[in-house]
């Protein structure tokens, strides 16, 4: 019902508001055709009387033209003449009304004029660039429109020659100014414009107007303009009309933005007019009316403000109606919810498990239901009028009492609401004593203070309690218990890791040791030549003393010297990478890695002819340990040459390059073996497992390997190789990351 009352409350609302703005547009047409027929009488009024008042200027020219003294002044030049000529059109311009006349001779040069006594005189002035000379200068009669550029002044040309014979002596101006009429239509309840052919205002009721263009016009157009220099510097610009719309065929409403002032200050406001327009032949016009609207628009605003007033003042009535309606109805339904909830209260109170009992101001008992006399075991009707005390006592450990009115504002106070719960027992009864929670609330009713006690049996909660309590302490002896075995576990975790770790060192030293004992024949070659150098350089040496050459003799002297290095140099590397210790992360140089991991290898790859090539070094830095990752190298370059070993027919050939990620560094080494089987692939990394012959490895290598560079944050990975042989890939995190580093060329260098 209320859905159906709101969707017709809408309808009425729209049709109301539709017909108060149709009615609206409906009469302001009917107002704005009534002054089109007003303003279009007027229209043809003002143009008949413009087009009357210019006509008779016409023919002055010629009148002019044919007078004996204008000729003589033109054909003699005598300063008489054309004093007397001057003082004759000043007394001709009194008489017509005329703006100004003036003779010009057949250079241009005006010689008399009606105005030769002001400061702005046509005379001396030359106008042979205006089109009404070059028209009469033709031999015909000429005619102008333009901005005066001797006065300033907007005027109307007509030009006539000047015959002396057949000859053309000279030219006759006729101006009229136009400000007379302005000045004449100025006060009319309508604003007028008169247009040129390239429709700029010429004239116009409105200052403001003049020299504005209605539509558009073309970048030529305007330059054709400003060349003939008709209006002389001003600036062509738009009117602004921003909203215009057919009335009719003869009609349209515009709206116009104009600067007025208002109380001092200039406004921009927008004018609303009716237009009408027609042309004026005579002088190739356009004249026409703008009938201002804002009246009409005001009225059409009252009466819809009156309309949709008197609108929404009948709906309020109609809705004061339904209201009070729906008052008087809801007054009748809530009077019997009244009655139903007293009903419902009734039932509620008498079959509630909760025992209920009210107290008057005086915490004295008023009343109370069935559950109470359940909970004591008997009846309570001696208790009516008296204290609560007499029904229920508080816990020993609780000290408030509540046997005055003022114990239970204080009580209240402390918990900041009209609400008090303790817990106790009901004594009434000569059994045993029932426990309960006590719940005290005050009632506000409308005559009198009352106060609302609910009693909750905890029988069953005190018997829980006391089973929790004791689970809980049974808990807390098995979890100290527990604990104690837990600790004792703790410490023997901790004892067998220690042992673990020790083993792994043990078991990293080992895989240490096994690659030195393979790599002990190539030493042992490394270093037998040259101590075999040693001693040819140490014989030559005494033959040299002996025959006085000293010279040789301490050249022999310097290499023997030089090949001491390098065998102590060898001696070292073996002596740090068998050392024992645990992974130091720090920046290390990755070529300093592998050329490390390369002096301990090549005794090896010489012996069994390995090709080794490594990129140039790129000037990568890791985040690691620089023994550990020689391990790792080393592991990687000694599985590599038993893996070609295996493969004789093929090309005997280990790569090493490096390249770097944003995040990382790569470092690959390929060998051109049989590659790996995919059984191998998938255990490769697991302790004890070796594709190698029986007796060649423990299958540890990799497998330590893989620790080692997961300790160190990185990544072990091996794969096949298209083209054969196998893989390896170490990936460890980069140390820095310069913001701009050109790509290095790679060149190859064989070791």
């Amino acid at each position: 019902m209320k859905k159906y009352f709101a969707v017709l409350y809408l309808g009425v609302f729209i049709v109301a508001s539709l017909s108060i703005w149709k009615g609206g547009e409906a009469l302001r047409n009917q107002q704005i055709e009534t002054l089109r027929i007003d303003s279009f009488e007027q229209l043809n009024q003002l143009a008949s009387i413009l087009e009357s008042a210019i006509a008779k200027y016409q023919h002055m020219p010629t009148l002019l033209a044919s007078n004996d003294r204008v000729k003589k002044a033109l054909r003699d030049g005598l300063a008489s003449d054309i004093n007397q000529l001057n003082r004759e059109l000043e007394q001709i311009n009194r008489i017509t009304e005329a703006s100004d006349s003036y003779i010009i001779n057949t250079d241009g040069l005006t010689i008399a004029a009606s105005n030769y006594r002001e400061e702005a005189s046509f005379v001396g002035g030359n106008f042979a660039f205006r089109p009404y000379f070059k028209d009469a200068i033709q031999g015909k009669p000429g005619r102008y429109y333009a901005l005066g550029t001797t006065s300033n002044r907007r005027g109307y040309y007509f030009s006539y020659p000047v015959y002396d014979g057949n000859s053309i002596i000279g030219i006759t101006v006729v101006k009229v100014d136009l400000t007379q009429f302005e000045k004449r239509f100025a006060n009319q309840n309508y604003e007028f414009l008169l247009l040129d052919p390239d429709n700029i205002v010429f004239s116009s009721s409105r200052p403001s107007w003049l020299y504005r263009v209605l539509g558009e016009l073309s970048h030529v157009e305007l330059q054709r303009i400003a060349d003939s220099q008709r209006y002389y510097g001003q600036s062509i610009e738009k009117l602004a009309i921003v909203y215009q719309k057919p009335f009719d065929e003869k009609s349209q409403i515009v709206d116009v933005l104009e600067n007025t002032m208002t109380n001092g200050t200039e406004v921009l406001e927008r004018l609303s007019f009716l237009r009408m327009s027609r042309p004026i032949r005579l002088l190739d016009f356009q004249i026409s009316i703008l009938a201002p609207l804002n009246t009409i628009n005001e009225e059409i605003s009252l009466w819809r403000a009156i309309f949709a007033g008197g609108v929404t003042i009948t709906a309020l009535l109609f809705g004061l109606a339904m209201l009070r309606t729906r008052m008087l109805r809801e007054r009748s339904d809530a009077n019997e919810m009244t009655r139903h909830n007293q009903a419902y209260i009734r039932e509620v109170i008498q079959n509630t498990q909760a025992g209920l009992v009210t107290l008057d101001e005086s915490y004295k008992i008023e009343s109370f239901n069935p559950a109470v006399e359940k909970l004591v075991g008997q009846p309570l009707a001696p208790l009516v009028g008296q204290p609560l005390s007499r029904l229920f006592q508080l816990d020993k450990q609780d000290a408030s009492a509540l046997d005055s009115h003022m114990d239970f504002l204080e009580a209240a106070n402390d918990l900041g609401i009209k609400v008090l719960t303790r817990e106790g027992h009901l004594c009434y009864s000569e059994q045993a004593l029932v426990a309960v929670e006590m719940t005290l609330c005050e009632m506000q009713l409308p005559n009198r203070l009352s106060y609302l006690v609910t009693f909750h049996d905890m029988t069953e909660r005190k018997r829980y309690e006391q089973e929790i309590t004791q689970a809980r302490i049974e808990l807390e002896q098995r979890v100290r218990e527990r604990t104690f075995e837990l600790e004792g576990a703790n410490v023997r975790l901790r004892d067998e890791i220690e042992e673990h770790k020790g083993t792994q060192r043990e078991l990293i030293q080992t895989a240490k040791l096994a690659v030195l004992g393979q790599l002990s024949a190539g030493l042992n070659h490394e270093l037998n030549q040259p101590l075999t150098a040693i001693r040819a350089f140490a014989g030559n040496g005494l033959t040299f003393l002996d025959r006085g050459q000293y010279e040789q003799a301490h050249t022999n002297l310097q290499h023997i010297s030089q090949l001491g290095q390098h065998m102590g140099d060898i001696i070292a590397r073996f002596k740090v990478f068998a050392r024992k210790g645990d992974v130091q992360q720090g920046p290390i140089a990755v070529q300093t890695a592998i050329m490390g991991a390369l002096k301990i290898m090549s005794p090896r790859y010489k012996e069994v002819a390995i090709e080794l090539v490594v990129t140039e070094d790129q000037g990568f830095i890791v985040n690691g340990d620089m023994v550990f990752l020689e391990q790792v190298l080393v592991n990687l370059l000694a599985n590599a040459a038993d893996a070609i070993q295996d493969a004789p027919d093929r090309q005997r050939r280990v790569l090493i390059e490096q390249i770097a990620t944003e995040d990382q560094v790569n470092i690959s080494i390929k060998d051109s073996g049989n590659g790996l089987s995919d059984d191998a692939i998938r255990h490769l990394f697991e302790p004890f497992f070796t594709s190698k012959s029986s007796g060649l490895g423990l299958g540890l290598g990799l497998s330590i390997s893989l620790r080692i560079v997961e300790a160190m944050g990185g990544q072990i990975s091996a794969q096949n190789r298209p083209e054969g042989g196998a893989e390896f890939c170490v990936r460890l995190p980069r140390f820095n990351h310069p913001t701009s580093q050109s790509p290095a060329k790679k060149s190859n260098k064989e070791i």
